[in-house]
């Protein structure tokens, strides 16, 4: 394009107070063969420079009502949007101590807290991608990151949306976010994906499976069940309390924003964990400021990292104080260890490991369909009211359910158990599923085997049907044609020889040939080959916007579903 061409695209990307000057001297410093146009790959060199300096667009700080510092940006369509300061400080101090090692981000880490350098640095996706394998280090392949300082538009979009897919994958709703809210850094889209994953990341000691001494946390005349049930930030607030209790306080919180903020319960809490390094001097200060100061000082030296500010404890920030709180607990949990005949009662030496597997996959699905006040932490017991099924059938058919049927609020199994029957009766007419020994008293009693039977059908036919309702078969040789000669024929989605990967990566390679490394590849002839091809695999569809919840041994052992 030439000046005046070059000139009105830049207007309609919003620099709309350019100069003719100023345009010259941008077409000067990008034209490199000086031929009085700009190329394709001048431009977007030249778009990324102008990007990276515009700090404008990271808005004018302010104070708001309740004293909290604030920052408020304009969207793409003349709208306003506001970001906290201090999520944005205790996100990068995270991030830094989570990714400290990582010599992949030596040029990106430590990111300065204080200023804008968050949303800078996630600008290509390589930090991205890192964040979610720290959260599973098996979601991403790390040869499949494009990296190196001279990165292409193409290369640095391939990052972003390999990151955005596993995100999903993970559980973390992105609506309306894609890879050009990282690219173009706006701000409250990527505050909004780093606050998920962080949580994510945060939380993945705070469960049973790994820490099964929560369940010193049951209430009285609760099961494991019940406690399965609760969120990560329940079950911390349960956690607090249970430390109160034990330290003699009558104080109870019920939130981790604003019980917080005066810093006194987490004094005692810290001293329960360590009453030799977390004294309780200052706990009484009338400076709060001051108070939250010795009480961080005292989390430091129980080896909590150094994630917020005294302030930042004061304002009673839900996010802030969450990470917070979930660090203490990962660093120091201080429950008592479960004796072997407490584990056993407790149901907890359960040894299902396909059906954890399945949980876990269907799990995150049903997670990633954006679905009203829905997040699934067990699927077996999140499914048991019925409300959550008759979401799912409504997300696939809106008019399957009929919801004068549906108790919003069963507070016994019988209510329970209409709400399933109706959920139930709704696969079958609604949807078309054949619900063989699928009963609605089944799925209130938590069946395992049946609750997954179910989910899959769901599963199975979202997905054909995000195909234009194709079936199993359709897939098998849309496939074969466009592999071609590349790679055997497959009969079907069971066929034994996808095992190795080759056959699924002609597939991505045919749909888009410069996502894939064909030097990364092998014949696949090993069990150790075919392990590295299917992460590998995995990894380049999700570099085309694929969201995938299998892992690559799904791929290795032919599983079908």
């Amino acid at each position: 394009m030439d000046a005046k061409e070059f000139k009105s695209i830049l207007i309609d990307l919003g620099q709309r107070k350019i100069t003719d000057d100023e345009v010259r001297t941008i077409l000067s410093e990008h034209d490199s063969n000086a031929d009085g146009v700009l190329s394709w790959s001048e431009f977007v060199d030249m778009m990324s420079k102008i990007k990276g300096t515009d700090d404008s667009k990271f808005g004018s700080v302010s104070v708001d009502k309740s004293g909290k510092a604030v920052a408020t940006t304009e969207g793409e369509h003349g709208g306003k949007h506001t970001y906290s300061i201090e999520e944005r400080g205790t996100f990068a101090r995270l991030i830094n101590f989570s990714l400290a090692d990582d010599e992949d981000l030596a040029d990106r880490l430590p990111m300065k807290d204080e200023d804008e350098t968050l949303f800078h640095s996630f600008d290509n996706g390589v930090l991205l991608c890192k964040l979610m394998m720290k959260i599973d280090p098996n979601c991403i392949d790390a040869r499949a990151i494009n990296k190196g300082q001279q990165m292409n538009v193409y290369q640095v979009k391939e990052n972003i949306q390999m990151g955005i897919a596993a995100a999903k994958a993970l559980g973390i709703k992105l609506i309306g976010i894609n890879s050009s809210d990282f690219i173009n850094k706006v701000p409250h889209m990527i505050l909004t994906c780093i606050w998920q994953a962080l949580r994510i990341l945060s939380a993945k000691l705070v469960n049973l499976q790994e820490t099964p001494e929560l369940f010193r946390l049951c209430n009285e005349g609760e099961t494991i069940d019940d406690l399965k049930k609760l969120s990560p930030e329940a079950i911390l607030i349960r956690w607090v309390n249970f430390h109160l209790e034990k330290a003699g306080q009558e104080r109870r919180i019920k939130n981790l924003g604003k019980d917080l903020a005066d810093s006194e319960a987490l004094f005692y809490v810290l001293n329960q964990l360590g009453a030799d390094k977390c004294p309780l001097d200052g706990h009484d200060d009338a400076d709060h400021i001051k108070r939250a100061e010795k009480m961080i000082l005292n989390s430091t030296a129980l080896g909590v990292p150094e994630i917020v500010k005294p302030a930042d404890i004061c304002n009673g920030n839900v996010k802030v104080n969450t990470l917070f709180v979930a660090q203490i607990f990962n660093t120091k949990h201080g429950l008592e260890e479960l004796t072997e005949e407490e584990y056993k009662a407790a149901g907890l030496d359960d040894d299902d490991v396909e059906g954890t597997k399945e949980e876990r996959t269907f799990r995150l699905w049903i997670n990633s369909l954006n679905l009203e006040d829905v997040m699934v932490n067990n699927l077996f017991t999140d499914f048991n009211d019925g409300i959550l099924l008759c979401k799912i059938i409504h997300k696939i058919n809106p008019s399957a359910v009929n919801w004068k049927l549906v108790d919003m609020a069963p507070d016994n199994d019988f209510k329970k158990n209409i709400n399933n029957n109706a959920g139930v009766d709704a696969c079958k007419k609604g949807l078309g599923l054949k619900m063989i020994g699928i009963g609605g008293v089944d799925l209130t009693k938590g069946h395992k085997k049946t609750i997954l039977a179910c989910v899959w059908q769901l599963v199975r036919l979202h997905y054909l049907q995000l195909i234009g309702n194709k079936s199993e078969d359709d897939l098998s040789k849309w496939g074969n044609e466009l592999v071609g000669d590349k790679a055997p024929a497959i009969k079907n989605l069971k066929d034994k020889s996808m095992g190795s990967g080759v056959y699924l990566m002609h597939l991505l390679s045919a749909i888009e040939p410069r996502a894939v490394n064909w030097d990364i590849m092998t014949a696949g002839e090993s069990d150790e080959d075919k392990e590295m091809n299917c992460k590998y695999v995995i990894s380049v569809a999700r570099k085309l916007g694929a969201v995938i919840f299998g892992v690559w041994e799904d791929i290795v052992n032919v599983n079908s579903k």
